[in-house]
């Protein structure tokens, strides 16, 4: 079996980690490839938080290859075993005991140009005044948003940036697209959820210091640009070891089966 590697190179834990592993691999027979001879990789282990698993996962989406994520940082949401549990994980690779989770992705072109892909979420938005928006579905023109921008989101981004803009969680399960205004001055307007086969155009109307944000990254300003964001043409994999992964991680990070709802 071969066995990817990749890590935040900045990252010292991360770092020593995955010489353990790579020699951990190579005791049991098998092969360990680094970041830049991934092709023909079984599986491919993240070393480090979300963020690390995010990043790489998209970077290296057209290879098709299932990634697990090991979590030596601060936020594990997605990723599957604490780094302490690395040696049994390993193991359960090698016998093949885990489940794939495949989730759609996200490519954004700006007025026909470059094409730039997500796994979370592409956020438009203003970091200083007001931006005005008009946001279409397909042909159909569905809102005008004036306010400090809009994200757009998977599922997989559902319990990212979208959450902290009021939009909903969604099980990674179900592929959709989530469209969540940030900040909307005037009467709320909720997240809407759409077809992952939508296209969602978005034109810049007004606004100043306007970014395109990548899973959290700004990668480009926009002036009175359209934006057209749809499904990636690469699907993600992500591997857990039990099925309940998600609600899990949901009880880890939200504490939602000791909460009182409804008393």
């Amino acid at each position: 079996m071969k066995f990817g590697i990749v890590f935040n190179s900045e990252n010292k834990k991360a770092k020593d980690l995955a010489r353990e592993i790579e020699g951990f691999i190579l005791q049991k027979g098998h092969k360990a490839l680094g970041e830049k001879s991934l092709v023909g990789a079984d599986v491919i282990i993240s070393l480090g938080g979300d963020g690390t698993l995010i990043h790489k996962s998209c970077e290296f989406a057209s290879l098709g290859v299932p990634f697990v994520g090991i979590n030596t940082g601060n936020l594990g949401f997605l990723t599957a075993v604490e780094a302490g549990d690395w040696r049994e994980a390993t193991l359960q690779l090698l016998r093949g005991e885990y489940f794939v989770s495949e989730r759609i992705t996200l490519a954004a072109k700006i007025a026909g140009r470059e094409v730039f892909r997500a796994v979370n979420e592409v956020a438009i938005k203003g970091f200083y005044r007001v931006v005005d928006l008009e946001i279409s579905v397909g042909e159909e023109r569905l809102l005008r948003i004036l306010g400090d921008g809009v994200i757009v989101s998977t599922q997989t981004g559902s319990t990212a940036y979208s959450l902290s803009a009021g939009g909903p969680i969604v099980d990674p399960s179900l592929d959709c697209l989530l469209l969540t205004p940030i900040n909307p001055i005037g009467l709320p307007i909720p997240s809407l959820v759409i077809s992952p086969d939508s296209e969602v155009n978005i034109k810049v109307i007004k606004g100043d210091d306007i970014s395109l944000v990548l899973d959290g990254q700004e990668h480009t300003k926009l002036s009175k640009d359209n934006v057209k964001i749809s499904k990636g043409e690469y699907k993600i994999k992500f591997i857990y070891f039990e099925k309940n992964q998600f609600i899990k991680s949901l009880n880890a990070k939200f504490g939602l089966s000791n909460r009182l709802v409804g008393k």
